[in-house]
């Protein structure tokens, strides 16, 4: 298609993979508690029907998930929109226009701050839109530039 833009090329951080592994290994871990009460509550059959949903949600939940979400993470921040391409089993390409940008900030929770990641978060009339688990220093650059072509694109 002539005047496509092109995917955008930029990659997370690798530690992202490790922080949703851990986040991850939360999911998991609530998969076993809730296994052990209804093995605990019943008996034969449904008590092992339940053990195997536990496995299966942790090892999706702390290996399969986690890689194929930063596989597929991309982003770019272009002179007239930033663009996102992000998803696990859905791909889903956001092109956020420049002009609709308010403003632009960068957050960090206690397990990115555990990893030296942040998010820059850029704010619309719609909503907002992130880009997660960049390395800090680089978080603060893409939130400057976005500032930068946001305050830009206002001035034309």
């Amino acid at each position: 298609m002539e005047g496509a833009l092109p995917e955008p090329q930029r990659r997370l951080a690798p530690a992202a993979r490790r922080l949703w592994r851990l986040e991850g290994a939360f999911a998991a871990l609530l998969a076993i508690v809730a296994a052990a009460v209804a093995d605990a509550a019943t008996s034969g059959w449904v008590g092992l029907v339940a053990w195997l949903a536990a496995l299966l949600v942790a090892v999706a939940a702390v290996v399969v998930v986690p890689e194929l979400r930063w596989r597929r993470w991309r982003w770019e921040v272009r002179e007239h929109e930033v663009d996102i391409r992000r998803g696990t089993l859905t791909v889903t390409r956001t092109l956020v226009p420049m002009l609709r940008v308010q403003h632009v900030d960068t957050r960090r929770d206690p397990l990115e701050q555990l990893f030296g990641l942040a998010t820059v978060v850029f704010h619309t009339a719609a909503g907002e839109n992130r880009i997660p688990a960049l390395p800090l220093d680089e978080a603060g650059i893409v939130r400057e530039r976005v500032a930068e072509l946001a305050r830009t694109a206002d001035e034309l």
